[in-house]
Order: structure tokens, then sequence, then C-alpha cells
């Protein structure tokens, strides 16, 4: 008898096992995400458009939510473009990417109510740079002159920042920033509204930030990701770059 209720107990722990992860995998299959849109910029510092109407900065985005409508988040890919920028200026300028911009938030009084981001993937993750010029000095020593040369480039390289730097101070208005990204640029032979399909969201091209939110109620909400991108603008005469913003690209869409 006891051999024949221990066999039962375990029968019972089993068939509630089975059910419990097959109502998960029907739960994660509900889950789908949605496509909302790709947009883009053909703006230089806000008003000045961009030689030939070209893009400066690219955006595709997608969500998805629970099956409550309760919380969710969505995926913000964003793009420079140095073919606009190194063609616009010609070679006056030689152009970096300085930092990418991407935000999520809500656009109406009434989404404000109901619309929080709580987090972002990536985080908060700034590192500082700094160069070791010691080995200027050492080499000054022999080869006198070789230590200023190490000076400028300390100047240069002090406090270059990299990583990831979020705001989410305002919930309604939350911001990752990319400092100095590398790979993040789109080939102008790709077009905006084929970023993503050309590209892919494994790849390592652009930048990429999940906003994580929550909407109270499980109301419809308006919200608008979207990204900007400053480029650092280097010349033969000047140790430190001109930087300028592009206009920002985004995608008005509802959630839920």
């Amino acid at each position: 008898m006891l051999k024949y209720n221990k066999f039962l107990i375990s029968f019972v722990a089993l068939i509630m096992s089975v059910v419990l992860t097959s109502s998960l995998h029907a739960h994660a299959a509900n889950l789908k995400v949605h496509h909302k849109g790709n947009a883009h910029s053909s703006y230089i510092g806000g008003s000045t458009p961009a030689i030939n109407g070209w893009s400066t900065v690219v955006i595709s985005t997608s969500s998805i939510m629970d099956s409550n409508k309760r919380q969710g988040r969505t995926k913000v890919q964003a793009w420079a473009r140095l073919d606009t920028i190194q063609k616009h200026y010609g070679t006056y300028y030689a152009a970096t990417v300085s930092a990418i911009e991407t935000k999520m938030k809500s656009t109406t009084a009434s989404s404000n109510v109901a619309f929080d981001v709580l987090g972002t993937n990536p985080g908060h993750k700034v590192s500082s740079h700094n160069i070791d010029t010691t080995i200027f000095d050492i080499i000054d020593y022999n080869v006198p002159g070789v230590g200023i040369v190490g000076n400028i480039v300390n100047v240069l390289s002090n406090g270059i920042k990299s990583g990831t730097d979020q705001d989410i101070s305002n919930s309604k208005n939350a911001t990752l920033t990319f400092l100095n990204p590398t790979n993040a640029s789109l080939s102008n032979n790709v077009s905006w509204k084929d970023a993503n399909r050309s590209i892919g969201s494994n790849s390592k091209s652009g930048v990429t930030t999940e906003f994580n939110f929550r909407v109270l109620n499980g109301v419809q909400v308006h919200v608008a990701p979207q990204a900007r991108v400053q480029y650092g603008l280097y010349r033969s005469t000047s140790l430190t770059p001109l930087k300028i913003w592009s206009a920002p690209a985004y995608v008005n869409h509802t959630l839920n």
C-alpha cells in the first residue's frame, strides 16, 4: 500500500509538471514580437538637410507585450550614416560616430499617466579611458621631444568614455546613449526601409536597446521610440573634433 501511495504521488506530480510546462509554452507562444516600423532623418544639426536628401540616422523598432497587456518591451535598433556625413562635408572633415542616443517616450498626456519605463537592456555602464604616456617620457630621455608627443596624446585621450549611459530619471521619457560605439554605421547601399531585414537583429552593426515598460490597467498608450546620432568631425589642423547631432528619427505608434 505504501509503495502504491508513493507511486500515485509521483504520478500526480509528473502530470502537474507536464501541465504546467505545457501552459508556460502555450503562454510564450502567444507572445509575438510586432514590428512597428522603420524611420530615418535626413537632417544635420536639427534643420540642415543632408546632401542629396540622404539619411543621417536610421531606426527600426518592434514591441512585445504579455498576455495581460500590462508589461512589455520595445526594441530600438539604430544606425549612423557615415557615408552621408563624409559626402556632405567632402574631404574637409573626417567623420566618426561619437554617440548614438536611443529613446523611448510617451507622446500624450493620457499616455503619461499609464506608461512607465522600468529599465533598459543594456543598462548603465560607462568606462573612462586614459593612455599611459610613461613610455613617451622614457623614450624622451634618448630622443628629446618625444615626451611632448606623449603629453598631447594624454590630453586627447584623457577621459575618453565608452559604454552605455542610462537615464531613466523620467520614466515617461527614458534614454540610453551609446558612447563611441564601434561598427555603428549602415552603408548607404542599404535602404533605411530594409535596415533590420538586411542587417538582422543579431548583427553587431548599429546599436540595439530594449526598453522594459509597464502599462497600468492594460490601456492603449501612444509612444514614440526614437534615435539620433552624434558625429565627430576632425580636421588636420584641429586636435579636437567638432561634434554635431543629426535630427531624431522616430516611429509613432500605440501599445496594446
